[in-house]
């Protein structure tokens, strides 16, 4: 038998270094084939294609709002070049350094453990923080938990087979002289995933990040993280090899006094705040919500069917216009989930704007008019946005927009750049008074923004719940 055993690392051992050899080969034909986009490019394009991955902690969807740690700093990166930020999901968190690497982002903007195999695939910026990794056990009346190394000798640990954990634990089997079953799991399951197993009596063992796991304490006081199976380890964020531009420009701004007392802020917010992370995993990734927007997703599938409207897009209109509050009220006297005024539900029969099917029927129906109403705009997406603005300021002053854009030499037709900078205008007396503009003035730039926000956070949904 141990002769066996001895065979079978000797065999992990060959098939390890011809696997290897077969890792740089792909990696160069990648990087030949596609290469990323560097500083330059990113400031032209004005945008970064930022790769995440959809965990309670670095990116997520609460209450209708992206939110994490690795989005908010990302999105403060992206602020200081002046730049979109456009988050590219990857599911397979195995697949991070992939996407990387064939060119469909720019960084990946996850907390990776830098190690020698990650680096010959890509480059790191300076490490944002430091983790050590410990074991995940569960805390059993009257026993003792493992508390050395030489303890796990025959358990059967569960990590990701391309996380840093796996690796930690091969290294662990060499040092210690101990033999571990390491079973792997798909690289969809996060750690956190893996965490509530042990906590379920599903799995005995899994390996986290101390930073992870002291975030889950709250969640699970019957787990143990005391033990640790590794000392500090840097992590960091990855750009390709190419893009030495870009990555002298994380650098820079890692470096920056103002940024390290960000990343503090962060820290604390999503690591160490611990009722705020209870309450958000277990509203949306423990209660098996993580696909959800809000409670009311039923809802507004039903009815944005009645409108062919995307339900994310119809979604994204009801938090902009109350954080998903059926009881919410405006200063003007707007009601309910849509802020429908009681004049605008009467027009179609509807009085109830607190109960949230009745007001969400109602929104849709306005909707279905103002589709009517800019029939005569052929695009699709362009027509959309001459809708949203509508709903906030009314068809109106839009109306007003168009006449005034016609007057002033650009496309009536066309809302960005066009309509949308008249609509802005008609806060000027000089506009507002114009002979074309029969509903004076209007604060234009609340319903370019509220246009604009609706736009926006629907891509963001677009990108992280499924159809």
């Amino acid at each position: 038998m141990k002769k066996a055993k001895a065979s079978f690392h000797l065999n992990r051992t060959i098939f390890a270094g011809i696997a290897s050899a077969a890792v740089l080969l792909t990696l160069a034909f990648c990087n030949f084939l596609k290469p990323s986009q560097d500083l330059d490019a990113v400031k032209k394009s004005g945008r970064l294609r930022v790769i995440m991955t959809y965990d309670p902690v670095n990116y997520f969807i609460y209450k209708g709002a992206p939110m994490g740690y690795s989005y908010e700093l990302a999105q403060k990166f992206c602020d200081d070049l002046g730049v979109e930020m456009e988050v590219v999901l990857v599911r397979d968190l195995n697949r991070l350094l992939t996407s990387l690497r064939s060119g469909k982002g720019d960084i990946v903007a996850h907390n990776l453990t830098i190690t020698a195999i990650r680096k010959l695939e890509v480059d790191f910026t300076e490490p944002i923080s430091f983790t050590s990794q410990v074991l995940v056990q569960k805390k059993v009346p009257g026993m003792q938990p493992i508390r050395k190394i030489g303890e796990l000798r025959g358990k059967t640990i569960h990590v990701r087979s391309g996380s840093a954990y796996y690796t930690q634990l091969q290294s662990l089997e060499s040092t210690e002289k101990i033999n571990l079953d390491i079973l792997t799991v798909p690289g969809s399951k996060s750690t956190s995933e893996l965490i509530t197993e042990v906590a379920n009596g599903r799995i005995a063992y899994t390996v986290a990040d101390r930073n992870i796991a002291d975030a889950h304490r709250s969640l699970y006081p019957d787990l143990d993280f005391a033990t640790e199976l590794s000392r500090n380890l840097p992590l960091a964020w990855a750009v390709p090899k190419q893009s030495s531009g870009l990555q002298r420009a994380l650098n820079r701004w890692l470096k920056r006094e103002s940024t390290q007392t960000y990343v503090r802020v962060l820290q604390d917010k999503y690591y160490r705040q611990q009722y705020t992370f209870k309450k958000r995993a277990m509203h949306a990734f423990y209660s098996g919500k993580a696909g959800e927007i809000s409670i009311y997703d039923p809802l507004v599938k039903k009815y944005a069917k009645t409108i062919e409207w995307d339900w994310r897009l119809l979604a994204s209109l009801l938090y902009e216009e109350s954080h998903f509050d059926p009881q919410a009220v405006s200063w003007a006297g707007a009601m309910g989930l849509m802020q429908l005024m009681p004049g605008t539900a009467r027009m179609f029969g509807i009085s109830d704007l607190f109960d949230p099917e009745t007001n969400i029927r109602a929104g849709t129906l306005y909707l279905a008019w103002l589709h009517k109403e800019w029939n005569d705009i052929a695009d699709p997406e362009n027509r959309i946005r001459f809708i949203l603005a509508s709903y906030n300021a009314g068809p109106g002053h839009v109306r007003d927009a168009q006449e005034l854009a016609r007057k002033y030499g650009r496309d009536p037709e066309v809302w960005e750049g066009s309509v949308e900078r008249y609509m802005e205008l008609k806060s000027d007396p000089f506009y507002y008074r114009d002979d074309v503009a029969e509903y004076g003035f209007c604060n234009g730039f609340m319903p370019v923004n509220y246009a604009r926000n609706i736009l926006a956070r629907y891509e963001q949904y677009r990108q992280v719940i499924p159809h």
